[in-house]
């Protein structure tokens, strides 16, 4: 197609030596006449839609099929996604025992730090206690042996209080631990979510469909291609300009942004403008590639690979 748009290029009508709009400096630019070239209606933005996961097709849109049309969000395809439900569903329901064992852990957590707690209290009667008898010791009011019996309960109840600090310690960890396994396990949902979605294609916004040939029965690889899919307002036309009509400053000279009128096969006017010149030019035609971007309001009647006469339009001076 490169070829065959050259070759028209190559014998399209042009008017006016190559070096019309090369003047002298200080001298006014003579303008350039009006050029007519043959182009081809192109795409601006071809999307490619490929399929995210391996399987087989399960459902195809019939109507997107016939119509080559689709809308945002339109399921175009969706392969068997009856492992994956499986595989979400099991997912879903390990989150559920997980935060149950989130739920027990911060349980643990409160009845340790109520235990602290009553052994804290102890501890403190137990002290007083010991420090009662010690005086009472010291004044000969008690013996050796009721003593030794305060003095054990009073080890008893510290070592208890110790006990109970750590078992704080120890069901926070858990509680932590437990806290870990369930985002773990959320991720596995969302992983699952993501894997389900990948089996279902859908148009990324309002386009025509190129290619789109899926049959329900057919398996496919991931990343394969399913179709293409193009906004229908948004074409331009390839083109190739000579080299002596290209002046930003001469009236009537190819530039970035100089609008063009170009005529379809039954007649039909619309307008454009250029958008782009390629930075190298052909060694044997001399022409330069150029692209023109359709306006908006015309670009949906075109179809793509359809040839057109483009006309440069006279700028007056």
């Amino acid at each position: 197609m490169r070829a065959t748009t050259r070759i028209l290029a190559a014998i399209a009508m042009t008017v006016g030596p190559l070096g019309a709009s090369a003047q002298t400096t200080g001298q006014t630019l003579s303008a350039i006449p009006a050029q007519t070239y043959f182009g081809t209606v192109r795409a601006s933005d071809m999307a490619g839609l490929s399929y995210g996961a391996r399987g087989c097709i399960v459902e195809v849109s019939e109507t997107a099929k016939r119509a080559r049309v689709a809308q945002a969000g339109e399921v175009l395809v969706r392969l068997d996604d009856r492992l994956s439900q499986l595989a979400l569903r099991t997912a879903r329901a390990r989150v559920d025992e997980l935060a149950a064992a989130v739920s027990e852990r911060q349980l643990a957590v409160a009845s340790a730090r109520a235990d602290n707690d009553r052994r804290a209290q102890e501890l403190t009667l137990v002290q007083e206690e010991f420090q009662r008898n010690s005086v009472m010791f010291g004044r000969g009011l008690i013996n050796e042996t009721t003593m030794e019996t305060v003095e054990r309960r009073y080890l008893d109840a510290r070592f208890a209080a110790d006990r109970a600090e750590e078992a704080i310690a120890n069901a926070q960890a858990a509680k932590v631990r437990a806290d870990i396994a369930l985002e773990i396990g959320q991720l596995d949902v969302q992983t699952a979510e993501i894997n389900l979605d990948e089996l279902t294609l859908t148009a990324p916004f309002d386009g025509v469909l190129v290619g789109f040939e899926a049959t329900v029965g057919d398996c496919v690889q991931d990343g394969a291609r399913a179709a293409q899919i193009y906004a229908p307002d948004q074409k331009s036309i390839e083109i190739y300009f000579l080299i002596g009509t290209l002046s930003a400053t001469a009236p009537g000279g190819v530039a970035v942004g100089r609008e063009v009128t170009f005529t379809r096969v039954n007649g039909d006017v619309c307008k454009g403008a250029i958008s782009h010149l390629d930075t190298e030019a052909d060694l044997e035609t001399q022409y330069v590639e150029a692209t023109i971007d359709v306006d908006p309001a015309c670009a949906p009647a075109l179809f793509l690979n359809e040839a057109v006469e483009v006309s440069t339009v006279p700028v007056s001076q």
